[in-house]
């Protein structure tokens, strides 16, 4: 266990790729799909992320940015399924960085793509991100998977998200109180299509305009959950890009997130292990 004022020794040290969307991006890969990843990076850590994502055959458009791309450090302690996770700060975006952002995906072709955003927004980021981007998306006849609390949640909601996909505490932080029903329908009133609550280990909820249901994940002895909620993602985007229902994807999204909890390093599915998993989601309609 960590300890404070004293030389903490470590057994092993792994380097691998984190992020929302490089761990999104990565799964949808190993699931079969050929996503695009689009982001920023900067610095010796934005190559070396780069060419880490080649050798996984992920692709990737990045707008290059003056700062050095941060580190995450995740403590591990063997035994203990909890984490402790060391996060850095990028610096600030420079509004010319932003707006190369918006020019990337305004040359992108999205009609029919399913495009899942996540994540906090950089600082520098205009609060309204992801609604500049939402809009691109919704113009172009894709479909937003949306994955990011507060503000820029909310104003990215009038574009109509297909689903917005956020665990517990960030949806509570962004409407308050502690009814969890509640705030999705808020969401649904605000204009998300469809809303998948996750909280970890325990149950999920999954609502739209025509049921609410609570999701059970597959009981496993997790390693690192760390990256379990964008292993949720890839699998219902793979799931949605497929043409199967919201309900099917949802399930194959659970599945994947107990699947990602399996192993030490984040962002990392074996399909074998989602498809055996997927048949230990249940489901109960509650509403």
């Amino acid at each position: 266990m960590l300890e404070k004022g004293v030389v903490n020794r470590v057994r092993k040290v792994t380097i691998g790729i984190g992020g929302k969307g490089a761990n999104t991006a990565r799964m949808v890969t190993q699931l079969g799909g050929r996503p695009e990843l689009i982001g920023f990076v900067g610095g010796a850590n934005g190559r070396l992320i780069e060419q880490m994502l080649e050798k996984e055959s992920v692709r990737f458009r990045h707008v290059e940015v003056s700062g050095e791309t941060r580190i995450c450090q995740t403590l591990v302690e063997a035994g203990n399924p909890e984490v402790t996770e060391l996060v850095e700060e990028m610096p600030p975006l420079a509004a010319t960085e932003w707006k190369k952002m918006v020019a990337l995906f305004q040359g992108l072709e999205l009609s029919g793509s399913i495009v899942p955003i996540s994540g906090k927004l950089p600082a520098g980021a205009p609060v309204d991100a992801y609604a500049q981007i939402a809009k691109i998306v919704s113009e172009q006849g894709g479909q937003i998977i949306l994955d990011a609390p507060g503000e820029p949640l909310l104003l990215a909601l009038e574009y109509k998200p297909f689903m917005v996909k956020i665990n517990d505490v960030e949806l509570l932080q962004t409407f308050g109180g502690d009814d969890l029903l509640a705030a999705c329908r808020q969401l649904i009133l605000h204009g998300a299509q469809s809303v998948l609550i996750t909280r970890g280990s325990r149950s999920a909820f999954f609502v739209d305009g025509f049921q609410t249901l609570e999701m059970f994940p597959p009981k496993i002895e997790a390693v690192n959950p760390v990256g379990s909620g964008d292993a949720v993602t890839a699998g219902i985007a793979v799931e949605l890009a497929k043409g199967s229902p919201v309900s099917e994807a949802v399930i194959t999204g659970m599945a994947c997130g107990a699947a990602n909890a399996l192993h030490l390093i984040s962002g990392k599915l074996e399909p074998d292990d989602v498809a055996r998993l997927r048949s230990q989601v249940k489901s109960t309609l509650i509403g």
